[in-house]
């Protein structure tokens, strides 16, 4: 079917307005909106109509704007206005739901936004109706313009970006009920932190074992000034409870609905070194994207482990231990078996250096790709991780203290 044959086709069925009518071909003329479109295809419609001296379309198509001598001759133009059959005049009101977000967008900052619509059934019944009697070859559907028109008057207005990827807030326009509603996207703040004392888990427990956590620390000066409703911790792994972090691990720390996103981070970086447990650095912006890298990453870390044995040792005797270095096999340890299933680990310890203190202490420092499990490579768990420490010595060993001393950048 040819374009103008679709055009008179569609003015033919009632009062169509720019916005719907220049929709039906919006896969055609590159660089119009619909409004645009649609005005110049009635323009050239009626043009044609006005040169063939007849003309077949609902009156309400025709205002003195386009009349001439020869079409008043062939029909009287409209002077009620018509609501449009398919939006219902819906596009003439966009103003007042702009109305709306601004006053349900207000105590909220955002710099971008992303618009989404839920239609009433009558509105998809209208344009359904109007595909089923022309076709759907150039169209595109309501929704997409709706979003897309008044996401230009909020980016006017409020000064504001339209965010289709990842933006600050979902604002919910739903035609059904007459209400907008506002999602607020959560806040990403990057950092690398350090836990200078033993006892802290790094996230809550909650069991309400412990008293606080680095999650907490972290969090607290973070949420006051966000007034957010809640926070998540993302970590680059994580050391155990009783085990020193001397080494920065990377961190993302998640605010969810969070009022306030512009928030000074240096400011916020000296309120959480107050603390005398826990040190943050390199704090920024971030997004759910580096939150699953850092998720996925599996960084090369350092370990300084002081460990204990049940009978005498020499200098001679940890010598051996340069055999540690290469390939270990590490089943489930038995004190994380009841939350991880029972599976061999493939790991490999790349360097290490022994330092003797006593002829039953000694200080063991290893590097390992990350995963390996420090205190079962020292104590062999049972025969659970092979080689270890314990098995090369042939004597007993014990972590005492454990902390991770570097922590390699993640590419």
């Amino acid at each position: 079917m040819r374009v103008m044959e679709k055009v008179g086709m569609i003015l033919k069925l009632g009062y169509v307005c720019d916005h719907c009518l220049g929709r039906q071909f919006a896969q055609l003329l590159e660089g119009y909106s619909n409004d645009e479109r649609g005005r110049l295809l009635r323009k050239v419609f009626l043009m044609s109509a006005d040169a063939q001296r007849r003309i077949d379309i609902d009156r309400a198509n025709i205002t003195e704007q386009f009349h001439s001598e020869t079409l008043k001759k062939t029909i009287k133009p409209s002077k009620k206005h018509a609501k449009c059959i398919v939006c219902g005049g819906l596009f003439e009101n966009l103003d007042k739901w702009v109305g709306k977000i601004r006053k349900a967008l207000g105590g909220i900052e955002f710099d971008t936004f992303l618009i989404g619509t839920k239609l009433n059934a009558d509105l998809i019944d209208r344009e359904e109706w109007l595909w089923e009697k022309v076709g759907i070859d150039y169209c595109e559907p309501i929704k997409a313009e709706i979003n897309r028109e008044i996401g230009k008057r909020i980016e006017k207005e409020l000064g504001k970006k339209a965010d289709l990827k990842s933006p600050d807030v979902n604002i919910i326009i739903n035609f059904s009920t007459g209400r907008v509603k506002v999602e607020k996207n959560p806040l990403f703040i990057y950092g690398e932190y350090q836990k200078l004392r033993r006892g802290i888990p790094q996230t809550i427990w909650p069991s309400g074992k412990y008293k606080t956590s680095v999650q907490q620390i972290i969090a607290k000066p973070v949420m006051s000034a966000t007034r957010g409703e809640w926070h998540k911790f993302h970590g680059a792994g994580r050391e155990d409870i009783d085990a020193r972090c001397l080494g920065w691990r990377p961190f993302v720390l998640e605010i969810t609905e969070p009022k306030k996103r512009h928030i000074d981070l240096d400011a916020l970086e000296k309120k959480i070194n107050k603390s005398k447990s826990v040190r943050v650095r390199h704090l920024r912006f971030s997004s759910i994207d580096e939150v699953r890298q850092l998720k996925s990453a599996k960084p090369v870390k350092t370990y300084a482990a002081l460990v204990k044995t049940n009978k005498d040792i020499t200098r001679k005797d940890l010598k051996k231990l340069k055999n540690l270095v290469g390939e270990i096999r590490q089943w489930t340890p038995l004190r994380v078996s009841h939350r991880r299933s029972n599976r061999c680990r493939k790991r490999k310890v790349l360097s290490l250096k022994v330092r003797y203190i006593n002829k039953r202490t000694f200080l063991l420092t290893v590097r390992t790709e990350a995963g390996t499990y420090i205190k079962e490579l020292i104590s062999g768990d049972s025969g659970r991780t092979k080689p270890s420490v314990a098995e090369i010595l042939g004597v007993q060993c014990v972590c005492k203290q454990l902390d991770v001393t570097k922590i390699d950048k993640i590419k």
